[in-house]
């Protein structure tokens, strides 16, 4: 049986290049953080993008990268979350 998306189906955009360097040069400075501070809870971590999110706010323009900079740093969160838990599970 073939699956048919409803018309009101729209696939999620794709990332650009820069936001996936971005992604990347995130999660290393979150696993560099929590490497000098290892107390540091992921509560911490969503509060930091928050306030980035918040300071960078001004335009239209500065909160549509205050979103793409918390939406990637949510799921590079996610990302360190699910690889520190698995890695404790096999270790």
């Amino acid at each position: 049986m073939t699956f048919i998306p409803p018309a009101t189906y729209v696939p999620p955009p794709q990332a650009t290049l820069e936001a996936q360097e971005l992604a990347s040069e995130l999660e290393c400075l979150i696993e560099e953080f929590r490497d000098r501070h290892p107390r540091t809870a992921a509560k911490d971590v969503q509060q930091a993008i928050r306030i980035v999110g918040m300071r960078a706010g001004a335009g239209q323009l500065r909160q549509r990268a205050a979103v793409v900079v918390l939406a990637v740093g949510l799921g590079l969160l996610a990302f360190v979350l699910f690889g520190m838990m698995y890695f404790r599970s096999v270790g």
